[in-house]
């Protein structure tokens, strides 16, 4: 079975991995540490800053759009920051004795 990298792919799908290869798996955690790093790194919302207060940017209609956008946006960050700190905590437990 053909393991891909994560750095190449991207992403590795736990069918493409053999069981417990612990390899694999830090490979797929480094991917997903590089991948936040270039969302948190790009300046696109910076751009996105400075076009919102240009005279006559939006109309109500793309106004509500954008700012449903950015909501989403922003529920998504503050899931995935639960969802990390449930794994490091999760992550953390292996091993111990309850």
């Amino acid at each position: 079975m053909t393991k891909p990298t994560a750095a190449a792919k991207g992403s590795v799908h736990p069918q493409q991995v053999a069981p417990h290869d612990l390899r694999a798996l830090a490979e797929e955690v480094a991917a997903l540490h590089h991948s936040v790093q270039r969302l948190a790194q790009a300046d696109d919302l910076e751009r996105l800053m400075k076009l919102i207060p240009r005279p006559g940017w939006t109309t109500p209609a793309e106004y509500e759009l954008v700012r449903a956008s950015v909501a989403h946006m922003q529920m998504q960050v503050r899931t995935l920051h639960g969802a990390q700190s449930a794994l490091l905590k999760g992550a953390q437990l292996v091993g111990t004795r309850s």
